[in-house]
């Protein structure tokens, strides 16, 4: 099967590894985000953009593959796609990336990438996103919003 869309990838994950995969509505995500935490109103502002929000979770305790090899090959794949590289930030206790797919001006899909002991994440936004909005996301100080998934887990 040849891949086409970045929601081919997260399928075939699915499929072939074991993964979750689904869509969660933007709008009910907001409602849930506490504004006084460090992030939250950033991740606001950019879901304002977003169309479709999904989520794959890769637990690897359920794999046997090495740490780092689903981070590596998500990363490898959308690559294929025309994804670029606009941060990564190593905190000590996880691994995040983030990529988008760009036109001139506006990002088509921003993608998370966030590997854990436990998981790897991809976090999907697709719409017209404003790049103003992803950079104010990734800063160092609010990039928490997007990066406490464990409770996805269960």
């Amino acid at each position: 099967m040849k891949t086409r869309t970045s929601a081919d990838i997260y399928k075939s994950y699915c499929i072939n590894h074991n993964a979750n995969y689904f869509n969660v509505p933007p709008g009910i995500v907001s409602i849930f985000l506490d504004d006084s935490k460090k992030g939250n109103s950033e991740l606001k502002d950019l879901l304002v953009d977003v169309k479709e929000l999904s989520f794959l979770i890769i637990n690897k305790k359920n794999t046997d593959n090495c740490k780092h090899q689903y981070l590596n090959m998500l990363n490898i794949q959308l690559d294929s796609l025309k994804f670029y590289d606009l941060a990564q930030i190593n905190n000590g206790k996880e691994i995040i990336r983030v990529k988008v797919e760009k036109e001139k001006n506006h990002f088509d899909e921003l993608v998370v990438l966030v590997s854990n002991n436990d998981a790897i994440y991809c976090i999907s936004f697709i719409g017209k996103i404003q790049p103003k909005k992803v950079v104010n996301l990734v800063k160092p100080e609010n990039v928490i919003a997007i990066t406490n998934l464990d409770r996805f887990q269960h």
